[in-house]
């Protein structure tokens, strides 16, 4: 309905599809002059009762405290959507059965109070609501937090209970290392995905005791400092029930610190990982403290089953529903015979025979012609 302002048009087909029974809406509007306001007299008892999803985008949701139980509704999506606090807890308060809960741009809400009587919701998603500045929760099983945006203050979010978090936001892989554990205690997953690090991980004493899965993706450009990959041992180090690492490294210049063949290896104090059994570092390159940090994980990860090692960032052709590798410039995809040759120096002599090593080369179908002209390289004895 790009463009559309019929308010009495969506009035009338809303009165005609709002009937008990249905167990599904989704109201996707295009911006207008003006928002339409979604008629909450529509949803009567039979609605009600029967109404298990709802999405609304660009619309304004103006529920009061006279909105009855709906009583099934166990997704809600709000995309653009004009509506305050108190407005959207006299929906919450009604919708007891509720699981998933996605906020997107809603630019009224200023805080978010979870309260306990949502028993069932399990997920929450908040994408750039840039006014928000307090997420407190009361749910006993929400086990899942994903946020997008950059003024909420995280020592604010009462999440205790929280088994995974997916965050993006830029600089907070030291953030994370330092706050996370006394802020979410109980996490499981951790999915980071950093625009920019200003500073390495620090080394503290503090533990995430319940650390499973760590994936952290970064994207590092041309006026980023170099950084010290070496120094995410810290989360190694204070995970002791880590089982999968995932580093995906999105450079959008070329590497800085590369390591040669007759480089000096640093080396970290050593502690076992006695869980640690897959690692993936994609965007691998020529960088000496991410080859450094490799070494580390071959040397005290001793129950590490699988190591793959991609030498470009990002999806591959074939994987979900990717047809084609992510593009690439031709500047950092001559980086990969560096890579190469530094897995072969410092890392193939160092896997364990029980670890079974990948090593992922560009892609010969979406990347050929680089991948061509790297070959010929190699034949002319690229050294590092």
């Amino acid at each position: 309905m790009c463009g559309f302002d019929g308010r009495s048009y969506l009035d009338n087909w809303l009165h005609i599809a709002l009937k008990p029974g249905i167990e599904e809406l989704t109201l996707w509007l295009s911006e207008t002059p003006r928002k339409y306001n979604f008629p909450c007299s529509l949803l009567s008892d039979g609605v009600r009762n029967s109404l298990r999803y709802l999405k609304l985008r660009l619309v304004a949701l103006r529920p009061t405290v006279e909105l009855g139980p709906l009583r099934s509704l166990t997704s809600l999506h709000l995309w653009h959507v004009s509506s305050t606090w108190d407005e959207l807890k006299c929906l919450l308060v009604n919708s007891l059965a509720l699981e998933q809960l996605e906020l997107v741009h809603c630019k009224e809400i200023t805080c978010l109070k979870i309260p306990c009587a949502l028993q069932r919701l399990s997920s929450l998603s908040v994408f750039e609501c840039l006014d928000l500045n307090v997420i407190e929760s009361k749910a006993p099983n929400l086990s899942s937090l994903y946020l997008i945006g950059h003024r909420l203050n995280l020592s604010c979010v009462e999440t205790l209970q929280l088994k995974k978090l997916d965050i993006l936001r830029s600089n907070f892989v030291c953030d994370a290392r330092a706050k996370l554990p006394s802020l979410m205690p109980n996490l499981e997953t951790l999915v980071i995905k950093s625009g920019s690090e200003v500073v390495d991980a620090p080394m503290l004493p503090t533990k995430f005791l319940c650390f499973k899965h760590l994936t952290i993706w970064l994207m590092l450009g041309p006026t980023s400092r170099p950084y010290d990959y070496l120094s995410l041992v810290s989360f190694l180090d204070a995970s002791p029930s880590l089982e999968t690492l995932v580093l995906d490294v999105i450079r959008l210049d070329t590497v800085h610190g590369s390591i040669t063949a007759d480089s000096q290896l640093r080396h970290m104090s050593e502690q076992r990982h006695a869980c640690l059994k897959s690692v993936k570092i994609s965007g691998f390159s020529s960088a000496k403290s991410l080859v450094e940090l490799t070494c580390y994980i071959l040397k005290n990860a001793v129950s590490l089953e699988w190591l793959t090692l991609d030498t470009i960032y990002g999806h591959r052709c074939g994987e979900g529903k990717h047809k084609r590798c992510i593009p690439m410039a031709d500047s950092l995809l001559t980086e990969s015979p560096r890579a190469l040759s530094a897995i072969r120096t410092h890392i193939e002599n160092k896997v364990p025979s029980t670890v079974a090593l990948t090593v992922l080369e560009p892609c010969g179908r979406c990347h050929g012609t680089v991948k061509r002209r790297m070959l010929s390289q190699l034949g002319n004895d690229i050294s590092i």
